[in-house]
């Protein structure tokens, strides 16, 4: 079992960095369930990909908190 996240898709490719270093790892976009998008976290268990919602929630939640900061350091 692995944890990664979906980086990109990209030329019917669905590019995964996988956890701890960040390798990446290719397989075939129509490979992806439906319910997984770009940046979404994933395990991987052989040849089985599924969406790993409470890392997903926690890395959606932790980037909106830091572009707010950004914003107000920005004055926006």
């Amino acid at each position: 079992m692995k944890k990664a996240i979906l980086d990109r898709i990209e030329d019917g490719k669905a590019v995964f960095l996988l956890e701890p270093n960040q390798q990446t790892w290719t397989i075939p976009q129509t490979k992806v369930p439906k319910n997984i998008h770009e940046g979404s976290s994933v395990i991987i268990n052989g040849t089985t990909i599924t969406l790993d919602e409470q890392t997903t929630n926690k890395n959606k939640a932790r980037i909106a908190s830091k572009l707010e900061q950004l914003r107000k350091k920005n004055g926006q």
